[in-house]
């Protein structure tokens, strides 16, 4: 779906930069999509892709960061709902998320759908963002493995360079770890599935995944190479 969109205001998420978009309904994007945005007028070659950290009728928030020119009253050029998001399991109860060396923004968005079936939501990182509703624990980094070890499910945020160490980290706890677990790929996605650029490829036993389109939400053990804990 195309579509324009328009900046109704800045905000501050955690000290960067965001915005409230206001939408057609159409284009909300689920956890884990994304939309591609090009400000109109603009002369920037490529258009942004932004992902949603809270989601209205018709309006989101965008998850920080956001282009600098971007300012309330600018109409946006919108193309989405794009990609795969996460698949969040009806009958998880206890979910964690854990933003990987970027922003927690993005995965704050299944905080909807996992109130909506009571599920408890542990966040697992370092600094604790801005108004983060109280029901939602947090941990430290180094209680990742053991939140992992008891979770229904978890969600991962990771940037594509960093999956090498993200496949280390978890390499001691990978027969212990029960959760589905599934992971936002952070990589460029200009095309947006429409040119199969390749900038966005990712290797999955020794396949070319287009994050744009097979992803940008992968499952885990599928992106580590671990098709099987037998």
């Amino acid at each position: 779906m195309q579509a324009d969109g328009s900046i109704t205001e800045l905000a501050l998420l955690d000290g960067v930069l965001s915005a409230h978009l206001r939408c057609p309904a159409g284009l909300i994007p689920a956890p884990g999509q994304y939309l591609l945005a090009h400000a109109a007028g603009s002369d920037a070659p490529l258009a942004t892709a932004i992902f949603a950290a809270h989601t209205y009728a018709d309006e989101l928030v965008i998850a920080p960061p956001i282009p600098a020119q971007w300012m309330p009253g600018t109409r946006l050029h919108l193309r989405g709902p794009l990609g795969h998001g996460f698949d969040l399991p009806v009958s998880a109860r206890r979910i964690a998320l854990i933003p990987f060396e970027s922003s927690p923004r993005t995965l704050l968005g299944l905080l909807q759908p996992s109130e909506k079936q009571d599920g408890a939501v542990t966040l697992v990182a370092e600094n604790t963002p801005d108004d983060l509703p109280l029901q939602v624990e947090v941990q430290p980094l180094h209680a990742l493995l053991e939140v992992c070890r008891w979770a229904d499910f978890v969600a991962l945020d990771a940037s594509r360079e960093s999956l090498p160490k993200l496949k280390e980290l978890f390499q001691a706890a990978r027969y212990t770890m029960k959760a589905e677990a599934q992971v936002l790929v952070r990589t460029p996605m200009p095309c947006g599935a429409l040119a199969a650029c390749g900038v966005c490829t990712v290797e999955i036993a020794g396949h070319t995944q287009l994050a744009c389109e097979d992803g940008p939400v992968f499952d885990f053990n599928q992106l580590m190479g671990w098709f099987s804990k037998a």
